[in-house]
């Protein structure tokens, strides 16, 4: 097992091909679907990998089955019971006969062409078929009734008197002589939660017309956890309450019925000043809450009023990060998916919003195999399942110790000390340059880059008087990616301290590499910042800063060729070619 988790390409020819056919075959390999599957460094912000680590979205035991082909026992057992929800799911939303076995009839076609081969994760097959079941039946959103229901029920319960005398009960809560009131407030805090947890697990509360009478309900209430990843949670949290930190929490949503406590938690986690993202599917998938729910479901849309759904499945770091400032105010995503956490299909905007968060809390049982493999995250992750009533299933995965953050307060104090110092710079009469340059726009040119970037800027500090020009590559930091630079120079170049803003052009490339006492290479021919997406962007804002201070000089190519780019790949330091710009 052990080797296969550390398993590295290039040593054994006919494993390597059954690998990469595991991949393609799931559309889990981003080069084969780049438009469908995470970039190294999109799923970088979510997983910890070491140089050339392979992740796979599925349990260490089952992948190495897979690639050991002896995954018969277990993908058989998985597959079966994807059929069988499948097949109660037709049963139960699709009415007309005909359609009804016109659509088994399909659905076991592609089932039994897809499992012949034992390769199919589970989940990616679920996904398939869901797919065809979604298109053939054409029913906007299966289940609709059903899971409005769940969450009516549950709304109507946290407005009973019955809630409310339970919930309010100072049953459980320690004073004691030598109790403070911060203590106190604390343990108020962490009862609610845990009673708003626990009640998440009575399923009769949304399943059933009759709710558990008051004595049940407060037995369920005032049960103890123990276990040492609910002590984590608590730990944590009192750091909150105690002024220690001011976290952001991604919450991947559960269950219509469960969501309606997921979001009477969040609105207690936000009252003590944590942020919050809310995830929830981008579509369909059987009782977990998806984003057409979020507009469609009464009761979920008036619990929604003031949040801020987000749409945009690639919203950018610095959107994200302005919607977060927003005071009291939860965030709605999509995961872009389907399916199970899966980090390799999440959207952009998730994956951004992973990287931003502090904390990940999982409420979905799909999760757990794709948390509990040997794979480490880039944040804290803790997975609390709601079991049998009364009964809550923790685990706590803490991040990879080797990770390197960059939270926004850092990158932003990065950006402002740089602007204090040029404005000294200025009053003591010099006047500040920035120079934008391709730094990894080209492939497989980006130490060439950095050294035509620092050769030809220390020509210009020898060559000009009374200026000071700006390297953005010397501001560069390990384990910083394009959304963290992009980030912190925009606040820079926002800041009204550039007197001269020169993009690079093909002249200066040319006197670059003969100052080197090179000749140009073939791939740098005609190349200047155009050929650049972040310098694309940078010049937008440099339009927009010209507006503001007329005086600042604009030089480089011309603006209209500053066009072939517009988007930089997600936490690359290099662009997305130009047939993947649509």
């Amino acid at each position: 097992m052990t080797e296969l988790m550390n398993y590295q390409r290039g040593l054994d020819p006919d494993k390597d091909a059954w690998v990469t056919n595991f991949f393609t075959e799931n559309h889990l390999a981003y080069e084969a679907f780049p438009d469908m599957v995470a970039s190294p460094e999109q799923l970088n912000f979510m997983v910890y990998l070491q140089p050339d680590q392979i992740y796979y979205p599925c349990s260490d035991a089952l992948f190495h089955a897979v690639i050991e082909k002896r995954a018969d026992t277990l993908l058989t057992s998985a597959y079966i019971h994807i059929w069988s929800r499948l097949e109660r799911l037709v049963a139960e939303v699709v009415t007309d006969p005909y359609k009804r076995q016109y659509l088994m009839s399909l659905l076991s076609i592609k089932y039994n062409h897809d499992i012949t081969h034992k390769v199919h994760l589970p989940g990616r097959l679920e996904k398939r078929l869901l797919g065809i079941f979604t298109t053939i039946s054409e029913i906007d959103r299966p289940l609709a009734r059903v899971k409005e229901s769940e969450n009516k029920r549950v709304a109507d319960f946290l407005r009973s008197e019955l809630f409310k005398e339970c919930f309010d009960s100072l049953e459980g809560l320690e004073i004691g002589e030598n109790s403070t009131l911060t203590e106190i407030d604390f343990q108020l805090q962490i009862l609610r939660l845990r009673r708003l947890l626990i009640l998440s697990s009575v399923r009769t509360i949304w399943k059933d017309d009759h709710l558990p009478d008051q004595a049940y309900l407060r037995e369920i209430m005032n049960q103890e956890l123990h276990s040492d990843e609910w002590l984590w949670l608590c730990s944590w949290l009192r750091d909150v309450v105690a002024g220690k930190r001011k976290p952001t929490i991604l919450w991947l949503a559960g269950r219509s019925g469960e969501i309606v406590f997921d979001l009477a938690i969040i609105n207690l986690l936000m009252k003590l000043g944590i942020k919050v993202i809310l995830a929830v599917k981008q579509s369909f998938y059987y009782h977990r809450i998806s984003f057409i729910d979020l507009l469609e479901d009464t009761t979920l849309d008036t619990l929604l009023s003031g949040a801020d759904l987000v749409g945009d499945a690639q919203i950018s770091k610095n959107e994200l990060l302005r919607r977060l400032g927003r005071d009291d105010q939860l965030l709605v995503i999509s995961d872009g998916t389907r399916e199970p956490f899966n980090p390799l299909l999440s959207s952009v905007t998730f994956a951004r919003s992973f990287k931003e968060a502090d904390l990940v809390v999982s409420r979905s049982p799909g999760c757990r195999e794709t948390i509990t493999n040997h794979f480490q995250f880039t944040r804290d992750m803790i997975s609390i399942i709601p079991k049998d009533d009364g009964v809550l299933d923790f685990v706590v995965k803490e991040h990879h110790p080797a990770v390197i953050r960059f939270p926004k307060s850092v990158l932003r104090k990065k950006a402002e000390q740089l602007v204090d110092t040029m404005r000294e710079e200025k009053e003591n009469g010099k006047r500040i340059m920035f120079y934008s340059a391709i730094v990894g726009s080209i492939p497989g040119q980006l130490q060439t880059a950095k050294e035509i970037l620092d050769v030809f800027v220390n020509y210009l500090r020898s060559s000009l008087h009374d200026v000071v020009v700006i390297n953005p590559a010397e501001h560069f930091e390990e384990g910083m990616d394009a959304d963290d630079v992009m980030y912190m120079w925009e606040i820079f170049q926002r800041s009204g301290q550039i007197d001269i803003w020169r993009f690079q052009s093909v002249s200066d490339i040319e006197m670059t590499f003969s100052l080197m006492n090179k000749k140009v290479p073939p791939e740098w021919i005609g190349k200047d910042s155009t050929y650049s997406t972040g310098c694309t962007k940078e010049m937008d804002i440099a339009r927009e800063m010209v507006n503001l201070y007329p005086e600042m000089q604009l030089i480089g190519p011309p603006l209209e060729k500053f066009q072939r780019r517009r988007e930089y790949g997600v936490g690359q330091l290099y662009d997305r070619t130009l047939s993947e710009v649509k």
